[in-house]
């Protein structure tokens, strides 16, 4: 140790490339500022694009994962949501990349292959040079199953990409996943290193005060989080989104039924009387949704609900809607949402948590 100045640099964290070294013959396809994305992302190996909706996610991930089957010969495995799958194979055929969809380990080809989240063991880790976590939140459970499950079925995988268009900025839990998904550090080190718990707010913790320099440094040396071009020095024009309009509907309904000897009912609480009173209401609710898609009876409506109870009150007013629930097999729901996609189902209800991603 030479100087003082080297033995504090090496108390960093900051993490060195162990991918592939360039240049790369990347696609002309890519605009200049997803051909730096993709370039940093090969050369460092592991890491992570946290790239906002409408910036070619998809089609950096195909990329990447081209890149890696071909130099580092072998295959790439593309995990996904419901659904999504589909319309990756589409996105690479539309710009020249062969995917190949498969069930099961069986069905694995050289190349890539993509496959869904719920099909995640029937496929052996080992047979594959590299993997792609398409819509990687699902990390973001810091003992969930599926997080604890990818982590250690991939953890001797040489190259690994995670990309969502939806990270938490304040959500460290979420990005302690991913980079322990991605061999950097794991979730507990990082919370010992640069976190205090919050004793205020119960499993809640906060940056030390003079550790935030230091963490958001060494999330920037795994992760790219990218809003709009203009972030990495690029023009934003074509990628600046009109305002989300939103239009609130009030709905009537009887508030004095089961009131009792009261001027009105006076619910508790409870999980129970919540579920209760949505379900007086969910007709009255349904009724206003159905008159709003029979109004725009030729646009497409994807219509979210929370319950089962509510999904049954939809259908029972929307001719034609098609509903994906939890219980449906995994065939029915990857058929009625790529219904959906291309158009031949206009009228789809279901669940944020089932086809949140899609």
């Amino acid at each position: 140790m030479s100087t003082y100045e080297e033995f504090i640099a090496g108390k960093g964290a900051l993490v060195s490339p162990v991918g592939l070294t360039g240049p790369f013959a990347l696609s002309p396809a890519l605009f200049p500022f997803q051909r730096d994305v993709v370039a940093w992302a090969l050369s460092l190996g592991r890491a992570a694009i946290f790239a906002e909706c409408g910036l070619g996610k998809t089609l950096m991930q195909l990329e990447w994962a081209r890149i890696v089957a071909e130099r580092a010969g072998g295959r790439v495995l593309i995990l996904s949501p419901l659904a999504v799958a589909q319309q990756t194979i589409r996105e690479g055929a539309r710009f020249g990349i062969p995917v190949r969809y498969a069930a099961s380990q069986a069905d694995v080809g050289d190349g890539i292959t993509i496959t869904n989240y719920e099909r995640l063991d029937r496929f052996d880790a080992a047979s594959f040079a590299g993997v792609v976590l398409d819509e990687s939140s699902i990390l973001k459970s810091f003992m969930g199953r599926t997080k604890r499950t990818l982590v250690t079925m991939f953890a001797s995988t040489p190259y690994r990409l995670a990309c969502t268009a939806t990270p938490a900025p304040n959500d460290h839990i979420e990005l302690g996943n991913h980079s322990e998904f991605l061999g950097v550090l794991d979730s507990f080190e990082m919370l010992t290193r640069w976190f205090i718990n919050d004793t205020s707010l119960f499993g809640n913790y906060r940056l030390k005060g003079h550790a935030e320099a230091p963490f958001w440094d060494w999330v920037c040396s795994w992760a790219r989080c990218v809003t709009k071009p203009s972030d990495l020095g690029y023009s934003d024009d074509g990628y600046v989104l009109p305002e989300l309009s939103m239009h609130r509907h009030v709905v009537d309904v009887d508030v004095r039924n089961g009131r009792g000897e009261n001027l009105f009912r006076v619910p508790d609480l409870s999980a129970t009387s919540v579920h209760r009173e949505k379900r007086l209401t969910a007709p009255a609710r349904a009724a206003t949704i159905g008159a709003l898609v029979a109004l725009e009876y030729r646009e497409p409506w994807l219509v979210w609900c929370d319950t089962d109870y509510e999904a049954d009150a939809l259908t029972a007013v929307i001719s034609g809607a098609t509903e994906v629930r939890g219980s449906d097999s995994l065939e029915s729901k990857e058929r009625a949402l790529m219904g959906f996609v291309d158009g031949s189902v206009r009228v789809l209800v279901t669940k944020p948590g089932i086809a949140g991603w899609v």
